[in-house]
């Protein structure tokens, strides 16, 4: 498993881990990424990193895994995952096989 604070990883390289590193860097200035107020960005964000950890093999630090909470529990976030029905079916999917021993 690759941890967010490595360099390189699974997900994309050090093209992945960058990108990780500055979503991380301006949540610790700001609760969202266009600072006080929550946008399609941080739904965007959200569905990445939710992406990375599920299919990617990345481990997302504290500061991550509370953004994604803070935002993924929004009504707008679930209201834009409720429209796309693949992932929706891809997710519950890979849910299953998780939890198989």
């Amino acid at each position: 498993m690759w941890s967010c604070l490595d360099s390189v990883g699974p997900f994309d390289g050090e093209r992945g881990a960058g990108s990780i590193g500055r979503v991380t860097r301006q949540l610790a200035r700001w609760p969202h990424l266009a600072g006080e107020m929550f946008t399609g960005a941080d739904i965007s964000v959200t569905y990445a990193l939710q992406l990375a950890e599920r299919a990617g093999g990345v481990i997302l630090g504290e500061e991550e895994r509370s953004y994604v909470a803070r935002t993924g529990g929004r009504e707008a976030y679930r209201r834009a995952m409720e429209t796309c029905k693949a992932t929706k079916a891809w997710a519950a999917e890979r849910s299953r096989h998780q939890e198989c021993p």
